[in-house]
């Protein structure tokens, strides 16, 4: 399961890193959606506190990572760049075995 989080994280990283491009942006967000739905259906996460905590952690990010792309003026992604740094920390702490 760590590579699907990976992979996750990856197309946030990937997402940020356009964030100047809306559409390219737009693209890798919802590869990373699409990631954590295979993810949910593959593995039992809402049994898994670890991995539902993530994904929770993950929609939020997301969400905000959408307003800020659909704002006409963006205040500026600095909040969202602490955001997927948490998901990134909680990823690292995540057991092994997932």
């Amino acid at each position: 399961m760590n590579n699907w989080t990976n992979e996750i994280i990856n197309r946030l990283d990937t997402a940020y890193n356009a964030r100047f491009e809306k559409e390219k942006s737009l693209v890798f967000l919802n590869d990373a959606y699409q990631n954590l739905l295979f993810l949910k259906l593959k593995y039992a996460i809402d049994e898994d506190a670890e991995l539902s905590n993530f994904a929770t952690s993950f929609m939020e990010v997301r969400d905000l990572f959408i307003n800020e792309l659909s704002d006409r003026y963006p205040e500026n992604y600095a909040q969202v760049a602490c955001q997927i740094q948490k998901l990134h920390d909680l990823n690292g702490h995540m057991s092994p075995n997932i």
